[in-house]
């Protein structure tokens, strides 16, 4: 801790007169110290306890869903790449096709598109690097992969 800061955190056990009309408060940020604020409007110790409240609680909480979405998605264009790589060693083609099922079991998420883009009459699905679109032969689920 810097020497400014200890400067304004204060020991209320000491029995001393305090320098300022305004009372000592608590930090926001929920570190625990008290401080001497310098102004009325003072409800942190300094920027960095006021970043630290900022990042972990009126941040995180905004963006919550978002980063959760983000995940998600990211995590639909890994499995995508995974099986598009695997597809395109045996075979050179554009496209890759495999099971609906193969993805689903490692966790891809069929709600979760970037974008929806229409060619040849065929819906095609977009991530970050990838489409994909969807088709059933004999009851089975296939998806068409493609860069």
């Amino acid at each position: 801790m810097s020497k400014e800061i200890e400067n304004h955190i204060l020991d209320l056990n000491r029995e001393e007169r305090l320098p300022s009309p305004i009372r000592p408060i608590a930090c926001k940020c929920g570190c625990g110290h008290v401080f001497q604020p310098k102004r009325k409007d003072q409800r942190y110790i300094d920027k960095t306890h006021y970043d630290f409240d900022y990042n972990q609680a009126k941040r995180k909480v905004k963006n919550k869903n978002i980063v959760e979405i983000e995940k998600i998605l990211r995590l639909n264009n890994r499995i995508l790449e995974k099986h598009y790589k695997a597809g395109r060693n045996e075979s050179n083609t554009k496209s890759v096709m495999c099971y609906y099922d193969v993805l689903k079991a490692d966790g891809f998420d069929i709600a979760y598109q970037i974008g929806k883009e229409e060619r040849n009459g065929r819906d095609y699905y977009c991530l970050y690097d990838y489409k994909y679109q969807m088709d059933v032969l004999n009851g089975i689920k296939r998806v068409e992969i493609s860069k």
